[in-house]
């Protein structure tokens, strides 16, 4: 454990926090099972915290911090009331319907091009490139119109069973694609190892240093991380720790990978222990110690890549990212075009996975597709209707429906069709279409019945019947309609719930009196071209005395229940229509209709349907990687917070003013044992290696909070449970942390 204490700090370019203010709105009791409590309560940040590493700690303490704080910063928002709408900070969100892609010509989609004036942390700006400077910018294309694209897709719209009643984010190849282009004449093919095209890619530097001229669409870039390291100084890297050993006079350098040493001379990388490693500049001094170089280290350090190869640390035999390259060798600006590739030299990466059903686990809702470098992320944040804003309206045979109050106690037992709701009048009858009004104005009903009409005279086997319950409990006549009408199709009722009113899904009946069919149809709403979003039921029927759903009682049978619907047309007209009557899974339709179980309720002569109360639609949501978003009943934005880090030998003496975040053990990190608390020492320290520890203590009237291991790479380890603590149960005031690399981690 002593030689923990005496690890070198690490230094690496470009490793820092830097955040922003809040004030304390509460306390919370010792349990991590509440954190981010108590440093953040409320979306509120605590400005007596800090963040505490040793002033000799390894780097892997600070970047252990920096994940913490990182964390700190998205968890400090405010929210407030708001409907199912969406408000993103320095992000765009569109509300789209189900079925349609994210990004076309319609009004209610993204556009296919996406920019800084959209999104934020895009850039539009000028690089420098031999002395001169040139426009350029990034963008993000969704979707190549009348080709590829990401939608919006449901069970029913993508003819995938097994998506049931979730909403997910489909996506075809190449459908989303991210480019650095020019806006002014450049010849990138101009670029040399000594002078290079270095642009912002993807939110990083990437240093272009040669060009294949013979071929338009292949490069040589530096993709490794630049460190600039004094003698004795180590970073991680891939999970590995490089050490710079010594510096030659005549710019050799050794470095040691744990454990493996190479000598490497000159400016042609070489791969060590599994990492590559290129002298960028070294830095030679008589005394050993004052020796330094800048090293260019990564899994790969120069790669050299071509149009159609993976993406940088992307599986190269199945990436999810590929490149996008062309033009490189002309002397042109980039002319962008939402249909097909661009002239002039860009680069580029798009997508190379296909999401188009259950078996690909797209993105479902609160999920996102993440660029490389999490530069961008295109999510479902959510829908603008709740999952408890719905009701339940089910359609059955009822062969002992009592009608005898609306013809005087004759019709006591009466082979009907049911219709009944839990939504308080949640049905109205639409007296305008019918050839004999029993009432003046169109009632409001949560049980409705069909049968043939009943008038003075009796039953009237040519003509159907519409009935209703008063608000009183009692069964009444709405009207008839003969068979001319039916056979047109009658709009006899609609749903009369909340926003889905009126015209807004329409009930309709249509056939003759021994085969009839109710149709239930979207008819308002704009974001369904030709109103085709159609569930259909098929009743057998004599005289208009119901005997079955389908053909057969008491079976389920295919053809008994159909849904006929349409997508968006920049993405191709009509879906084939889809018989339910045999299928076990709920489904959803493109206004958002749930069809509950259609084989098990066929085979008791009924359909259950979960209705909204108004259609339902996605909030697509593309923001830069820092941007919050929140959807629903609440609008999150990101507060300003100012995030303290400091020293153990800056607060040496004060520790108990401060809610404390102390990363590294107590061999690397003297702030530990200051906190009685705690009760750990650097004597006393009994973990193993490959074990670290998150722990909460009182720290006099504040908290601290104690994340560490054995090793460095241990630390690292608990700081990454710390920054993704939703992705582990942690309860108590302790957890033990276990594992032997950042992706195997375990807590007990």
């Amino acid at each position: 454990m002593q030689v923990l204490k005496a690890m070198k700090r690490v230094a690496a370019v470009g490793t820092g926090v830097a955040m922003l203010g809040a004030t304390l709105t509460g306390a919370m009791a010792l349990d991590l099972s509440e954190y981010p409590g108590p440093f953040v309560t409320g979306g509120t940040y605590d400005t007596s915290n800090v963040l505490v590493v040793g002033a000799n700690a390894a780097a892997s303490d600070t970047l252990g911090m920096v994940d913490i704080a990182t964390g700190l910063q998205y968890e400090s928002k405010t929210c407030v009331a708001g409907g199912g709408t969406v408000t993103v900070s320095g992000g765009i969100t569109e509300d789209i319907p189900l079925g349609w892609a994210i990004g076309s010509n319609q009004s209610t989609t993204l556009e296919v091009e996406l920019e800084d004036d959209d999104i934020d942390t895009m850039f539009d700006g000028e690089v420098t490139f031999q002395s001169a400077n040139y426009d350029s910018r990034d963008i993000l294309v969704l979707g190549t119109l009348g080709s590829k694209f990401s939608r919006l897709a449901t069970s029913l719209t993508s003819s995938e069973d097994d998506y049931q009643t979730d909403i997910v984010l489909e996506t075809d190849v190449d459908a989303i694609r991210y480019y650095y282009v020019f806006d002014e004449v450049i010849a990138p093919n101009a670029t040399t190892a000594s002078e290079p095209l270095e642009v912002k890619f993807l939110g990083k530097t990437l240093k272009i240093t040669g060009i294949d001229t013979t071929v338009d669409n292949k490069f040589t870039a530096q993709v490794g991380t630049e460190y600039f390291m004094d003698v004795g100084d180590a970073v991680e890297v891939d999970g590995k720790t490089v050490t710079l050993e010594n510096v030659g006079e005549g710019g050799s350098i050794i470095v040691d990978v744990d454990g493996v040493k190479e000598t490497i001379g000159g400016t042609t990388p070489e791969t060590v222990n599994g990492i590559e490693i290129k002298v960028d500049e070294t830095f030679y001094e008589t005394t050993k110690a004052q020796r330094s170089a800048t090293l260019i280290i990564g899994k790969d350090a120069v790669e050299t890549y071509k149009d159609g190869d993976a993406y940088v640390g992307e599986d190269s035999d199945d990436p999810d990212w590929v490149w996008n390259i062309g033009n490189l060798n002309s002397k042109l600006q980039t002319t962008t075009s939402k249909t097909t590739e661009f002239t002039g030299p860009y680069l580029g990466i798009e997508n190379d996975f296909v999401w188009n059903d259950d078996s690909d686990n797209p993105a479902g809702v609160g999920e996102c597709i993440d660029l490389p470098n999490n530069y961008l992320r295109i999510c479902l944040d959510s829908l603008t209707v709740k999952d408890t804003d719905y009701k339940t309206y089910t359609f059955e045979r009822d062969g002992d429906g009592d009608l005898s109050e609306a013809d005087g106690g004759t019709t006591t037992s009466a082979a009907v069709l049911y219709i009944h709701t839990n939504q308080q009048e949640g049905i109205m009858l639409d007296t305008s279409e019918f050839d004999i009004n029993g009432t003046t104005t169109d009632p409001k009903s949560d049980k409705v019945w069909l049968w043939k009409c009943l008038n003075e005279t009796g039953g009237d086997d040519d003509v159907l019947g519409y009935y209703y319950e008063t608000s009183d409990g009692k069964t009444t006549m709405a009207g008839c309609s003969n068979l001319v009408d039916v056979a047109a199709g009658v709009n006899f009722a609609d749903v009369n719930y909340e926003n889905t009113k009126g015209d807004g899904l329409r009930m309709y009946v249509y056939g003759d009196d021994t085969n009839f069919n109710i149709t239930l149809m979207p008819y308002e709403s704009t974001d369904m071209p030709n109103y085709d979003d159609n569930i259909t039921m098929a009743w057998t029927a004599s005289a208009f005395a119901v005997s079955s759903l389908g053909a057969s009682a008491s079976s389920e049978e295919a053809g008994e229940l159909t849904w006929t619907g349409s997508g968006d047309p920049e993405i191709g007209g009509s879906i084939s229509p889809q018989t339910l009557g045999s299928k076990d899974e709920d489904h959803r339709t493109r206004y958002g209709i749930i069809i509950r179980d259609p084989k098990g309720h066929g085979s008791s002569d009924e359909v259950v349907l979960e209705i909204p109360n108004d259609q339902v639609q996605g909030n697509i949501v593309v923001k830069g990687s820092a941007a919050v978003t929140a959807g629903g009943d609440q609008t999150c934005s990101v507060a300003e917070i100012t995030t303290v880090t400091k020293l153990d030998s800056e607060i040496a003496g004060s520790e108990a003013l401060y809610n404390l975040i102390l990363v590294g053990g107590p061999c690397a990190n003297d702030a530990v044992e200051a906190v009685s608390g705690l009760g750990i020492t650097c004597d006393g320290w009994s973990l193993k290696e490959g074990e670290g520890i998150v722990k909460l203590a009182a720290n006099g009237e504040k908290v601290a909070m104690l994340v560490a291991g054995t090793n460095a790479m241990d630390t690292r380890r608990a700081a990454k449970v710390v920054a993704n603590y939703a992705d582990y149960t942690l309860t108590g005031t302790e957890a033990l942390v276990k594992g032997t690399t950042l992706t195997d981690i375990t807590v007990e």
